[in-house]
């Protein structure tokens, strides 16, 4: 690699550190206004999926033990959390139609697609970075729904959910503290 590519990856790389940062804010402000049943499933079940997809990502990329042992601790628990809301949907489906999103939206396959494109030495912070985005978020969409839901199962989920994801932020932050 010449210096001239490093240098352009380097400013890529800050460049989509700055564009995810702001769609952080965006969905961190959206998830305040997730009040409906069918708004909380679509935004929970995208955010176990970027999660998944994220981490997937970093097993396959990440030599850091911790960010590969974050990262599987992330697979596990979105995996269990989007079983707890099917089984959840299951149970109401039958007084409302409820489905979770078939895919990521944009902001969080820009997200996967920045994180695919970091060069190997940014990697792992920008793993991290994104986390402490994606955690601020959820914790967020989880608080909210659970003390603003209008479907009770649901907001006794996002309550169950919200405590698992307040303890991936606290451990995010404290990984991204060591790494400074």
């Amino acid at each position: 690699m010449t210096a001239e590519s490093d240098k352009h990856g380097s400013f890529r790389n800050l460049v989509d550190k700055g564009v995810d940062a702001a769609g952080g804010m965006i969905g961190q402000a959206g998830a305040t206004m997730v009040n409906t049943a069918d708004d909380f499933v679509e935004q929970v079940s995208i955010s176990d999926k970027y999660e998944i997809a994220a981490a997937q990502i970093a097993l396959e990329r990440s030599s850091s033990t911790p960010v590969r042992e974050l990262a599987q601790r992330m697979i596990d628990d979105h995996s269990h959390n989007s079983q707890e809301l099917e089984r959840t949907l299951q149970e109401i489906r039958p007084e409302q139609n409820l489905h979770p999103a078939a895919a990521l939206d944009s902001r969080r396959e820009s997200m996967i697609d920045h994180l695919r494109a970091a060069q190997d030495s940014d990697f792992d912070d920008t793993y991290l970075d994104q986390q402490l985005l994606a955690h601020q978020e959820a914790v967020t969409l989880t608080a909210h729904y659970r003390d603003n839901g209008d479907q009770p199962q649901l907001t006794a989920l996002a309550g169950k959910a919200h405590t698992v994801i307040a303890n991936h932020l606290d451990h995010v932050k404290s990984m991204r503290e060591a790494r400074r």
